[in-house]
């Protein structure tokens, strides 16, 4: 038992003292060392699917990936949808993918920012059901009919209004159509005027009524406004329907892609999107230098519910260049602000840019990532998406971007993660500088919860990987940290759930990433572990290369320091539960974590960076009232060839240490664990690691 122990704080808003360190595809089909593969088409890189191996299997054209045999592969990336350079989404996702910059030089761009807070559940589930369209209700009698083309003003009508086909007229730079008694209803395709060079802004009021979208409200630059920027949309109303589509996207084609307008909602209750909302910047194409237009800020505030079940995007403009430099646009963040419930069973798009340019010797990145941000400033009740979320870092020929930030914040709710690649923030693969892993916070925040962290699900924030036929190191992988604020919060990672925190794979005599981290504190609360927890080092598949560094598993259940009080704060692996910190293989194998002496283990707190797994219910000196039980396996293997094994420590007791029985020889009471089912061999030459059980 060691009294030592490093005090842990909470995660959000407060200064976190945790320990961790912290595809790219060419235009024609090939396989990554990681096993991301291309899918069928000829355009730009397509956003990673759920694949996992070495030899990972074929991706899917819609971004939907095999699963391989071992390692650290994400999956495919997907062909472009018809028309343009862009992949679809795998389904319903939300994507804060940085921009992907597959041509020669080009600089992948960093994952972005998912922070979701609300104030009970927050729900990340691959089975959330469909939203069903609503019904909207007929005008009714008392309605203005306003055709778009004779509304060269703004307009009030003291009931209801509906807007017919056209494009409005004037030259304001906003106009506002109030319906102070009723609804607004749009019809067919309205678009607003065109300045030159923009569109009108357009603002709806309806004080005392709803909005519906049935047919299209269009500010954004379209069909013969080359480069041109959206105008803004600002609805204000008692709630707002989306069947339809409401867009200020910006024009694409030109040297720039234009600017979208920035989208508002505000609303005394509802909004409800079955449709499209698209405020993304346009693509540029241009034989010369060429840039994608930015994505504008799509933001949410409602008094009661909030639905988006269809498509709403705000990314940025890809650049497609003839010549040698090609720019990404910026993607734009979502907001969402709701005194109700939030539903996302649609996808959120906001990737940065795709850039690609076709002669090699110029300037080519990716563009900047979006954020989608739930409860800043009003947490909604409950929160709950489909998912997956896909934060990665977006790749790059000469560089991939790091993983992305997911900050996930019930205050008195659990936190759930299910189905399939939940989440996944790994790092971009390249040809010569892949990304690293992201990183993933997660936990309710308020002491009188009860609530906890339920895992169900996929988890990943694997380090990128060097493509074939390049050559390099490849990229450390993320963290993820459970980080218990209430005092009973348990955290359980179920059996067919995986935690895969794996290092990328190297090219050519590189040496392969690192494992990441998986940092768990509880206080009176359980840590189950019944399904598989992976933070290896990556592999080096050609000759002369070195297997990565294993990674760090740390479960600390007693980070109130009470267990010679509390009998609460158990650790259990049960016999489904797998914990490997290995090292990679390679011509040099890498070595699990291990201080390099035989016998002993490393010196905690100051070295337990050299520690592959910890397991410690004891923050305390004495023989505590919780326990620990490693029923399950925890490797720490040296990988081939020659790699070390890694140490293994627990601190705290056995079940057996706190009841009848559990004696030594000379019949004292044995308290120190048994190390369970553990594999801390090295290969071949490798030393193998230690364990201590304290």
């Amino acid at each position: 038992m060691n009294g030592n122990q490093t005090v842990m704080v909470g995660w959000l808003g407060r200064s976190a003292a945790v320990l961790g360190l912290l595809g790219l595809a060419a235009l024609a089909c090939s396989e990554s060392k990681s096993g991301k593969q291309v899918g069928a088409g000829s355009g730009g890189a397509g956003v990673p699917g759920a694949g996992m191996g070495m030899t990972g299997g074929a991706g899917g054209d819609d971004g939907s990936g095999g699963t391989g045999s071992t390692g650290t592969g994400t999956g495919g990336t997907g062909a472009p949808v018809a028309g343009t350079p862009w992949p679809a989404l795998p389904g319903a996702a939300v994507s804060v993918q940085g921009g992907a910059a597959p041509s020669p030089g080009g600089q992948g761009q960093p994952g972005g920012e998912v922070r979701l807070v609300a104030h009970g559940a927050v729900t990340i589930d691959g089975a959330l059901p469909a939203l069903a369209a609503p019904d909207v209700p007929p005008a009714g009698g008392d309605v203005m009919a306003l055709m778009a083309s004779a509304v060269t003003a703004d307009v009030t009508a003291p009931g209801s209004i509906r807007i017919e086909a056209g494009v409005l007229g004037g030259t304001d730079a906003v106009r506002t159509i109030t319906a102070s008694g009723g609804n607004i209803y749009v019809m067919g395709t309205v678009r607003s005027a065109d300045l030159g060079g923009a569109r009108q802004a357009i603002k709806l009021n309806a004080p005392g009524g709803d909005v519906f979208i049935v047919g299209s409200l269009d500010t954004g630059g379209g069909d013969g406004d080359t480069g041109a920027s959206g105008g803004t949309v600002d609805i204000t109303a008692r709630a707002v329907v989306v069947t339809g589509k409401l867009s200020s996207a910006g024009a694409g084609g030109g040297v720039t892609g234009g600017a979208a307008g920035a989208i508002t909602l505000k609303v005394n209750s509802s909004v409800t999107v079955t449709g499209v909302v698209d405020a993304s910047g346009g693509d540029g194409t241009s034989a010369a230098a060429t840039s994608g237009g930015a994505g504008a800020d799509v933001k949410i505030t409602a008094g009661g519910d909030i639905s988006l079940g269809g498509s709403l995007r705000v990314r940025g403009g890809a650049a497609t260049g003839k010549g040698a430099d090609a720019h990404g646009g910026a993607a734009a963040k979502l907001r969402i602000d709701c005194d109700g419930v939030v539903r996302i069973p649609g996808s959120v798009d906001a990737r940065g840019g795709i850039a690609t340019a076709m002669m090699a010797g110029g300037a080519v990145s990716g563009g900047v990532a979006g954020a989608v941000i739930v409860g800043e400033s009003a947490p909604p009740k409950e929160l709950a998406v489909r998912g997956p979320l896909l934060l990665l870092g977006g790749p790059g020929h000469a560089s991939g971007g790091k993983g992305g930030t997911a900050t996930l914040g019930p205050v008195d709710g659990t936190l759930t993660v299910a189905g399939p690649r939940a989440i996944d923030a790994s790092g971009g693969d390249s040809l010569a500088v892949p990304g690293i892993g992201g990183s993933i916070t997660g936990g309710p925040q308020r002491d009188a919860s009860t609530a906890g962290v339920h895992v169900t699900g996929d988890i990943f924030a694997n380090g990128g990987s060097i493509e074939t036929g390049g050559s390099g190191n490849g990229a450390e992988a993320g963290t993820v940290t459970f980080d218990m604020i209430p005092t009973l919060a348990s955290v359980a990672i179920d059996d067919g759930a995986h935690v895969r925190l794996d290092g990328g794979a190297s090219g050519g005599a590189g040496t392969a990433g690192g494992g990441g981290h998986l940092l768990v504190f509880t206080k009176d609360g359980d840590i189950t572990l019944a399904g598989t927890v992976s933070a290896r080092g990556g592999n080096a598949p050609d000759p002369g290369g070195v297997g990565g560094l294993g990674g760090q598993v740390y479960f600390f259940s007693d980070n109130n320091h009470n267990a010679l009080t509390s009998d609460k704060g158990d650790i259990l692996i049960t016999p489904t539960g797998v914990v490997d910190a290995s090292g990679g293989d390679g011509s040099v194998g890498g070595s699990a974590r291990n201080d390099g002496n035989a016998g002993v283990v490393p010196a905690f707190p100051d070295h337990q960076e050299q520690i592959s797994v910890f397991l410690n219910c004891d923050g305390v000196h004495g023989n505590t009232l919780n326990w620990l039980d490693n029923r399950g396996k925890v490797i720490a293997h040296g990988g081939a060839h020659d790699g070390s094994g890694g140490d293994v420590v627990y601190h705290g007791v056995s079940p057996s240490g706190n009841t009848a029985g559990g004696l030594n020889g000379n019949g004292t009471r044995n308290f120190s664990p048994p190390s369970g089912d553990i594999n801390i061999a090295g290969d071949g030459t490798g030393k193998p690691g230690d364990y201590r059980g304290q």
